[in-house]
């Protein structure tokens, strides 16, 4: 999204005394009274640092997994809270909130700019593809630990909906796949300059003010 406005610098430059709205989802959607932040180098790289610690510490957590499972140690089906997996998995859900939160609240200060480049659809896409590999995959492993999948031989309950969730991944990521392709590969109008935007949205706002006044 930053690339799109034009980069680092230009991002800083047509944003200057302007501010991050912080009170959006997943972590404070339900804390509107949240100042916001003032946009500056500092707060912009702490929202880079918040996305790219999910790709650092979720390959240490996974080399991690990797070495307790190779001595005993690691097995999803333990859900006890003395077995590995349970605190793995939820501080890996944890490091996935904290980086969705920069994206969403980037994406709510840039939608309008970028409205022609149809970033409101391409953001849906990149949240469905989340939902799809992450909570959905979640979901069924869930449900074949506890048996409710059942085991059809050769294949145990886990097996069977690992198999599952990798099937339904196949044809859900092509359809996302077929759609983001129209979305990415066409020609666009040059977005408008942030201030215009803002200045746009200033008119509509005084005008829808007045009109119901």
């Amino acid at each position: 999204m930053i690339e799109e406005v034009g980069g680092d610098n230009a991002f800083l430059r047509h944003s200057e005394n302007k501010s991050f709205k912080i009170s959006t989802g997943p972590c404070c959607c339900c804390c509107p009274c949240l100042p916001n932040v003032p946009i500056t180098p500092r707060s912009l790289f702490i929202l880079k640092l918040g996305s790219y610690q999910f790709a650092l510490l979720k390959l240490v957590l996974t080399i991690l997994s990797i070495v307790l499972w190779s001595n005993g140690n690691f097995n999803l089906a333990d859900v006890s809270a003395t077995g590995a997996a349970i605190w793995i998995n939820s501080f890996i859900g944890v490091l996935t909130i904290i980086a969705l939160w920069p994206v969403a609240i980037m994406f709510m200060h840039v939608r309008e700019a970028l409205r022609t480049l149809k970033m409101v659809p391409k953001y849906a896409m990149y949240q469905l593809v989340l939902i799809l590999s992450q909570l959905q995959t979640a979901v069924i492993n869930i449900l074949a630990m506890n048996g409710t999948i059942a085991c059809t031989p050769p294949y145990t309950s886990q097996a069977r909906g690992y198999l599952m969730s990798q099937q339904l991944l196949i044809v859900e990521m092509f359809i996302i796949t077929l759609v983001t392709r129209v979305l990415y590969r066409r020609q666009y109008d040059p977005i408008p300059d942030l201030d215009d935007v803002e200045e746009t949205k200033t008119v509509l706002t005084s005008t829808k003010v007045v009109y119901i006044a």
